[in-house]
């Protein structure tokens, strides 16, 4: 009987999310909008780390209704050339830079083969934003060994790609970008311990143009 009871309710919710489930509000830490179908529609807010407002994007009008203010220089492609410059529109991401972090943080595994080698240090990745705001060059730039340069490389294919391009002298220009993966052990005597030692103060910290996020392994000590 409460097998079937389950069965019913999965039923009814799977119906109720195929008819009444088209358009979801997103209210998370980082991002806040309505998907349509599956597609972001109306205005989306996309806040920082600290819950400040970074871009505010109609999707109806395709159209950047606010964006803070970013002074800093860019990699540019000018004349085949790579220049850092300050580019009229600062390149940058459609969406949260926190939020693509977080995933980032969540999503990445420390490969046990990398355990076993006690294998630590940076994975280095560059890519390119083109002038259509799409990706592509993804370069290892730093190896720490093949099945962790593999292991960032599977959580990239696995987010969003949306990016804002750059401008320069009136024409859209491609910018490169960098994530930087620090693979890390630690040992505690248990997980709370390890929260509570560890801050938010210890995370490597991101740039203008690069994203970096830490993958820590945690060996419990036996009593």
């Amino acid at each position: 009987m409460l097998m079937k009871y389950y069965a019913t309710t999965l039923f009814l919710l799977l119906v109720s999310t195929l008819s009444f489930g088209q358009i979801v509000n997103i209210a998370t830490k980082f991002e806040r909008g309505t998907l349509t179908k599956g597609q972001p529609t109306g205005i989306w807010n996309y806040l920082d780390e600290t819950g400040q407002l970074e871009l505010r994007m109609n999707y109806d009008s395709r159209r950047i209704n606010y964006r803070r203010p970013d002074t800093a220089r860019y990699e540019l492609r000018i004349n085949d050339t790579w220049q850092l410059v300050h580019p009229t529109r600062a390149p940058g991401l459609l969406g949260s830079r926190a939020a693509r972090r977080q995933e980032l943080s969540k999503g990445l595994r420390y490969p046990v083969a990398a355990l076993q080698e006690h294998r630590q240090g940076d994975v280095l990745i560059s890519y390119v934003v083109q002038p259509d705001g799409s990706t592509s060059d993804y370069t290892v730039l730093s190896s720490l060994s093949p099945a962790c340069d593999q292991e960032v490389w599977r959580m990239l294919q696995q987010l969003p790609s949306r990016w804002i391009p750059a401008i320069y002298l009136g024409q859209a220009r491609a910018a490169r970008f960098y994530l930087r993966v620090h693979f890390e052990t630690a040992t505690a005597r248990s997980l709370d311990e390890y929260k509570k030692t560890h801050t938010q103060a210890a995370a490597p910290l991101s740039g203008p143009f690069t994203d970096a996020v830490t993958v820590t392994a945690i060996a419990i000590e036996r009593r």
